[in-house]
């Protein structure tokens, strides 16, 4: 992880030391520097650095003033000053941490890990939500129910109706689609298309899924799985996990 930084300080000598002690760092990348306030406010226009150790007395706008104006901000900020009567106000306004001066390098690298770490878990988190939200763009892009099925093959397509299918079966990459008197295969995991299929079709087992406007008959057999009879003749026995999704089927028959 590389971090960013920015110093604002009106003192030269105390950004050379803040600026030595964050090289020292190698998840350091860049150090800006800013002499006051108004400096501050015109650099965050165009960037936002991951920390912000910022001075509250400045000349012209004090860090005070010019956190006061940061509350959109993502970054962290980092108080420092020599007068510690401001540490309360420093943490009204959601510091993340404050600096006395004079303060040595323990200290500050007391800060900087933890701010460091607070970075780590706020980026986690961002990445995380950010690829669910993908995801869940993704999905929405696909057809909410399917209506038929496109098969290509050798320079030819042909369709097949989703109605004409009595139940899917997985193997390996593909999805085989059994239909009253031949069976295609389509490239696609069984737990993509359960997502797409209209709620006719349910899952019995974690290699099939059936039509149930073709199921003949069911049959309870006595340790939670069933006995399902299809339209085509074909026998499939139902895996014990799914004895709830069956019986809520049959109960709405």
């Amino acid at each position: 992880m590389i971090i960013s930084t920015l110093i604002a300080d009106d003192e030269p000598h105390a950004r050379r030391y803040l600026k030595s002690l964050l090289e020292k760092d190698e998840d350091v990348g860049i150090i800006y520097e800013s002499k006051n306030g108004n400096e501050v406010l015109e650099f965050l226009k165009h960037k936002e650095p991951d920390i912000i150790f910022l001075d509250i007395n400045m000349p012209g706008l004090t860090g005070i003033e010019v956190a006061t104006k940061l509350k959109s901000s993502s970054s962290l900020i980092i108080f420092s000053t020599a007068y510690d009567q401001y540490a309360l106000k420093a943490f009204e306004l959601k510091a993340f941490d404050y600096l006395l001066k004079p303060f040595d390098e323990h200290r500050f690298n007391d800060v900087l890990q933890s701010a460091k770490h607070n970075i780590e878990v706020t980026k986690q988190a961002h990445f995380s939500n950010k690829f669910t939200d993908l995801y869940r763009e993704y999905n929405q892009t696909l057809t909410p129910h399917l209506s038929e099925f496109v098969i290509k093959e050798k320079g030819t397509s042909k369709t097949v109706k989703i109605n004409d299918i009595i139940y899917i079966e997985a193997s390996s990459i593909y999805a085989i689609l059994h239909l009253l008197n031949n069976k295609v295969l389509y490239r696609v995991s069984l737990n993509l298309l359960e997502q797409q299929l209209p709620s006719k079709f349910f899952r019995i087992h974690r290699t099939f899924i059936i039509n149930q406007d073709c199921v003949e008959t069911y049959k309870y057999l006595n340790n939670s799985t069933y006995m399902i009879t299809l339209t085509n003749e074909d026998v499939i026995i139902s895996s014990r996990k799914y004895k709830d999704v069956i019986a809520k089927k049959i109960s709405n028959l």
